[in-house]
């Protein structure tokens, strides 16, 4: 049991390398997201559980969040000055940044809870949440909750294609 223990959690490590890997780099629209895929389906080529499914689900949403905090402070200290210093550099149109503010102070955690599925919404949720001042501990808990439910999601996907490819009798690994 042990052996079988210290596997998972060998096979959980690599994991959350190579999401801190792929969120040091720009995001890829859906890279990650089938990357994600790839390793549920991997996960049931290799016979795992499926707590495994929802252990490196665990692990990529913990990843995830730890990398968008940074974003969140910073967003949060420098605020809207830094904004409208760098519009026109980021090509972000005021009168459309002072909209998404109003609705990110109405709707800010169903926003940061549903930012986190959408790709490349999920890399920016983090500065409406910072420069609206939202409650740190509210955003940590909408961000990894939002992010914990999509990569579980697609885990389980991956893991679920697994079956279905072995049921047919097709192999692809």
């Amino acid at each position: 049991m042990l052996n079988y223990f210290s596997q998972i959690c060998l096979g959980l490590q690599m994991q959350f390398r190579c999401v801190i890997r792929m969120k040091q780099q720009v995001e890829v629209m859906l890279f990650d997201q089938l990357e994600i895929v790839w390793e549920g389906l991997r996960a049931f080529v290799m016979g795992k559980p499926i707590l495994f499914v929802l252990m490196t689900g665990l692990l990529i949403a913990v990843s995830s969040v730890v990398s968008e905090i940074v974003t969140y402070w910073l967003a949060r200290i420098g605020g809207r000055a830094l904004v409208e210093r760098f519009s026109r550099w980021l090509r972000v149109d005021m009168r459309h940044f002072e909209r998404a503010e109003t609705l990110f102070t109405r709707w800010g955690v169903r926003l940061v809870i549903f930012g986190r599925v959408l790709p490349g919404v999920r890399t920016l949720i983090s500065v409406p949440a910072g420069m609206t001042r939202m409650n740190f501990g509210l955003y940590l808990g909408a961000a990894f909750s939002g992010a914990y439910v999509w990569n579980t999601l697609l885990v389980a996907a991956g893991y679920l294609l697994g079956f279905n490819v072995t049921l047919f009798g097709m192999s692809i690994l």
